[in-house]
């Protein structure tokens, strides 16, 4: 597989350019997004999936509940979605943060389930302060 900075660097060989065009969007970094911490964060972002869709199995058709819970869903898979591009969106990633934050404060959960949504909250804060 080719790196983006060789490619680049074919590119830039190849058309007998002078400077280096930017291949990558603004504000994307592409030493992240190849990292073995950016597979994690996209292992995090999966599992607190599945741990609200665990939640959400238990609550009792309580119509705000399951929104809040929708709601986090969405923008997780936002940020999964960004992940899988090579990209890093630390707004969607904030949103889904906040959303599981509103879950715990407003919805009546297991104390297992509040547990674990409690600790993949506190990894996923600790994900994006790594890239402020």
């Amino acid at each position: 597989m080719v790196s983006l900075k060789e490619l680049a660097r074919m590119t830039v060989l190849g058309v007998g350019m002078c400077a280096i065009i930017p291949m990558v969007e603004p504000g994307v970094s592409v030493a992240f997004a190849q990292s073995p911490r950016f597979d994690d964060a996209r292992q995090v972002v999966g599992r607190t999936q599945a741990d609200l869709d665990r939640a959400a199995s238990f609550l009792k058709g309580n119509k705000k509940e399951r929104e809040r819970i929708r709601n986090a869903q969405k923008h997780l898979s936002e940020v999964d979605r960004h992940m899988a591009q090579g990209k890093f969106d630390k707004d969607t990633l904030d949103s889904a943060i906040g959303d599981i934050q509103s879950v715990l404060d407003h919805n009546v959960l297991q104390s297992q389930d509040r547990d674990v949504l409690m600790r993949d909250v506190t990894e996923l804060r600790a994900i994006r302060s790594e890239r402020r």
